[in-house]
This record gives C-alpha cells, sequence and structure tokens, in this order.
C-alpha cells in the first residue's frame, strides 16, 4: 500500500494535465513491478499522433521498479525493460500503441498481462501484451487499417488477441482471468465484457489457433 500511495501522484498529475484517454489502469506483475497504462491523450482520432511517439508516455504500459527508487524518482527502470537504453524512446515503455487502454490485468498465474482497449471508428479490442509489443495506434486501429500515412514505430505492428466490431461491442472494458473449479472449460481463461450491450466473451491461450473467443453472457 506504502508504494501504491508514492506512485498515486506521478499517475493522478498525468491525468490532470492532459485531456482524454490518458489514465488507463495500474497493477503490480508477477515480478512486483509496477505497470500503468496511458491513452493517446486525445479524445478522437489520435490527433496530436501520440500513439506511435516513443519520445512520449501516452499510448503505452510502462512499467517501473518502486521497491529500488534512482536518481530522485520514487522508482527506477526495471533492467529488462524492452526499450532501455534506446535513443528518443521513454525507457518505462513497455509495449505501446494503444488508443484508450481501460482494463489492465495480470494472470496471477502466468503472470501473462491483458488489455482491453477501446477502439475507435469501427472496431474494439483485447491485447495480451509481450515486452515491445506495438499495437499499432492509430496506423491501425487493432488489426485493421486506420491512417495508413501515418508512419508505423520501430517495432512491427501487434494485433490484439480479438477484436469486436461496433455490431457487438461499444465500449470494451477487460477482464480477468478465470482459475476456478466450478466451470473448468473456463479455466485459464480470461472474461471480459463490454460496457455498452453487455456482453461477456471468454479468450484463451492469445496467439494460438483455438475455438475462442466465444460469447459467454448476452444481455436481454
Amino acid at each position: 500500500d506504502d508504494v501504491f500511495i508514492s506512485v498515486l501522484p506521478i499517475y493522478l498529475l498525468s491525468i490532470l494535465l492532459l485531456p482524454l484517454h490518458v489514465g488507463g489502469d495500474v497493477a503490480f506483475g508477477m515480478a512486483g513491478m509496477f505497470l500503468v497504462t496511458s491513452g493517446d491523450g486525445t479524445s478522437d482520432s489520435d490527433t496530436n499522433v501520440t500513439g506511435q511517439d516513443l519520445t512520449k508516455p501516452l499510448a503505452k504500459l510502462l512499467r517501473l521498479d518502486v521497491d529500488h527508487p534512482a536518481d530522485g524518482k520514487q522508482y527506477s527502470i526495471p533492467k529488462d525493460n524492452p526499450f532501455l537504453g534506446q535513443k528518443d524512446v521513454v525507457p518505462e515503455t513497455y509495449a505501446y500503441g494503444f488508443r484508450n487502454p481501460w482494463k489492465l490485468h495480470v494472470d496471477p498465474k502466468t503472470g501473462h498481462i491483458w488489455v482491453g482497449n477501446n477502439g475507435q471508428d469501427l472496431w474494439e479490442q483485447v491485447y495480451f501484451v509481450r515486452p515491445g509489443d506495438n499495437f499499432g495506434w492509430s496506423v491501425f486501429e487493432g488489426s485493421h487499417d486506420f491512417y495508413l500515412t501515418r508512419k508505423l514505430g520501430p517495432n512491427a505492428h501487434t494485433p490484439p488477441a480479438a477484436d469486436h466490431p461496433h455490431s457487438e461491442s461499444r465500449s470494451l472494458t477487460g477482464g480477468v482471468t478465470y482459475h476456478g473449479d466450478k466451470l473448468p472449460e473456463l479455466r485459464g481463461a480470461y472474461i471480459y465484457g463490454d460496457h455498452s450491450p453487455g456482453r461477456v466473451w471468454g479468450i484463451n491461450d492469445a496467439g494460438k489457433k483455438v475455438p475462442w473467443p466465444h460469447l459467454l453472457v448476452a444481455a436481454p
């Protein structure tokens, strides 16, 4: 709790200083690193083109070591962060190319990182995050073309684990992984929902060809 309180002012300040799609969520990873998601800082179409800008902390998943403060800050940069030491890159960056990463979840058994992301015109996304991933916003909206005239960052485009069209999803907020005993067929699945239509889906083993995601609950 003390660690969280020590970094909370940094997080809240970032939200207060910028308009929309700035703050996202926070969590601790399996190695005790503090994870923070941030949006692109604008309300429409990545107006300031921050989605692929590695010089700013926006549109990122940031990873901090709050147990070992350094350089006059309340945290240090983990030595295994994927962009550490690279020129013109915010060293806290773990992954980038998010529009509005609403919900961040770390699987307590595997350490896998999941992010529910609000899309823009046509699509909502679920991201399975690995170090150095570039989810493409705003060159791409999920796995679909958006502004191809904008320059993609140095990393190749990583498609989402799931893409939902606005015909079935309008405000994807994310979820949690299930490790219970009552529903063995869902064990290990990431269960996530949408704020607008009230639907709930499950997805398992991101990146593999399995019959997921599938709809679990649909509000009447």
